[in-house]
């Protein structure tokens, strides 16, 4: 039984395969890619329940993948994960559709109470 869906997308390998070992770890369904063009290409065909997504990805930016997504669906749920600690990025994520946005390095225990609260919003 699998907790629910979720979209890594993150320029940085590293951080695209630790957060899926640890999610798959924890019964999630992931699948990772590394910029915002494959990112949105995969929301598209999975309809994931929680995308996570970098600001700073080549072919396209995470704020804007954000509001694209936020303007097609307002169900799937949003965690911004990005190395931005400017109040300014961090307003602009939530305002943009985020429901959430944590910064690196982030501790993974936090990082994995946030998706569950996440996840408590939906009936997965």
């Amino acid at each position: 039984m699998t907790n629910g869906k979720i979209v890594v997308a993150d320029d940085d390998p590293d951080i695209t395969r630790l957060l899926s070992k640890l999610l798959a770890q924890e019964g999630y369904t992931v699948t990772a890619v590394n910029d915002g063009v494959s990112a949105l290409k995969t929301y598209e065909a999975e309809k994931p329940d929680l995308m996570i997504l970098d600001i700073n990805m080549p072919g396209k930016d995470g704020l804007t993948l954000c509001q694209e997504i936020r303007d097609r669906d307002d169900r799937v749920l949003i965690l911004m994960l990005t190395g931005q600690k400017a109040q300014i990025k961090k307003i602009s994520g939530l305002g943009g559709g985020a429901d959430d946005y944590i910064t690196k390095p982030f501790g993974h225990r936090e990082l994995m109470a946030r998706i569950r609260s996440l996840f408590r919003r939906l009936d997965v």
